[in-house]
């Protein structure tokens, strides 16, 4: 997920193609606006407090930047909160809803920590060539490839023995996941449309939490409403995303970047608005066909419409601040919604 507008040359075409025309770049330059070895160690928050070796892993598992981890824990949140509304035969305890929702941060922490050491490492000839991403640790040889892939997979092996706490079933919803991720990096090669790779792995977090309070999600009782609710989850990935992308998206071009930013830049909006309305439409469905209270379409459905709304009409896709931000709070406003209405559904059940 990374991807300033000002100076692209936007083109409307009817092709596949993307709709900027911008110089290229030869593999292996950097940007232009990259300055090489402008890096300065950190001298304030959580990284400063580290030994300095320490300091380009916490840097590749993103520990002081909490926007990322948003993205991977909020849909834990939607997917505990719905399962907690349909489990039966009684709804579990509120104690054990909670301690899984600590449980759940922990292992986004470490599987977050896992995907961007990943991406990074498969993207680190583009980040050197985007000015935001230059000074990531693998692009800027802090980290080699060899380190990044050791811990890469120091960090997935960490998460096995997380899964002994879990039921089994979370296991089998753990490793089409984690190969989703691994995907991911790759998409953005060979397709315009990478934020719809991405939106899978962050929805399956639905499937896994159902699988953690015993509900099959994919039992003919429920495979409707989850597979709603699994489908409006990815359309709110490939929204945010492709807001977050063009933050950068005049270096992505220049280094044959591809991404639904690229290919619909001078139509963001509008695909977003279609999603908008979509993933509204559908978490209505997984409401309808759960028989969920007032309180679900209060909170959920008209509070996501609202925060969805808000930020089509507020965000300034021109300006890479105003993306970051809004990138950021959407989880809150978003997922926050999405999360809250389910949630006071599930107290009312107790």
């Amino acid at each position: 997920m990374s991807f300033n507008m000002e100076g692209a040359n936007i083109l409307v075409k009817r092709t596949i193609e993307p709709v900027i025309s911008i110089k290229e770049i030869n593999p292996g330059e950097t940007s232009p606006t990259t300055q090489p070895g402008s890096y300065k160690p950190p001298t304030s928050g959580f990284n400063s407090r580290l030994p300095s070796a320490w300091v380009p892993y916490a840097e590749l598992m993103r520990l002081e930047r909490p926007a990322g981890l948003y993205a991977f824990y909020f849909p834990y949140l939607i997917g505990l909160a719905y399962a907690a509304c349909i489990g039966e035969p009684d709804a579990p305890s509120l104690t054990h809803v909670l301690v899984l929702g600590a449980f759940f941060l922990v292992w986004n922490v470490i599987l977050r920590g896992a995907a961007c050491a990943w991406n990074d490492n498969q993207d680190q000839e583009f980040d050197r060539q985007i000015a935001r991403c230059q000074n990531r640790p693998i692009a800027r040889g802090a980290v080699s490839t060899s380190q990044g892939h050791v811990f890469t997979a120091a960090l997935c092996l960490a998460l096995a023995p997380m899964l002994a706490f879990l039921p089994v079933d979370c296991a089998y919803h753990t490793v089409p996941m984690i190969i989703l991720f691994g995907l991911y990096a790759f998409a953005k090669r060979v397709t315009y449309y990478p934020q719809v790779v991405l939106g899978f792995p962050f929805a399956w977090a639905i499937f896994f939490c159902c699988a953690a309070l015993h509900v099959d999600p994919l039992g003919p009782r429920y495979l409707a409403p989850t597979a709603s609710l699994f489908a409006a989850n990815i359309l709110w990935t490939i929204s945010y995303d492709t807001i977050y992308a063009h933050q950068d998206i005049k270096d992505d071009v220049k280094a044959g970047v591809k991404s639904m930013a690229v290919r619909f830049a001078n139509n963001t909006k509008l695909l977003v608005s279609v999603l908008s309305v979509a993933q509204v439409s559908l978490l209505v469905l997984t409401g309808w066909l759960t028989n969920l209270s007032a309180v679900y379409f209060i909170g959920t459905c008209a509070g996501t419409a609202v925060a969805l709304a808000s930020m089509i009409a507020d965000v300034d896709l021109h300006k890479p601040s105003s993306c970051a931000w809004w990138f950021h709070w959407q989880f809150w406003f978003v997922g926050g919604s999405m999360a809250s209405g389910m949630f006071g559904d599930y107290l009312l059940r107790l």
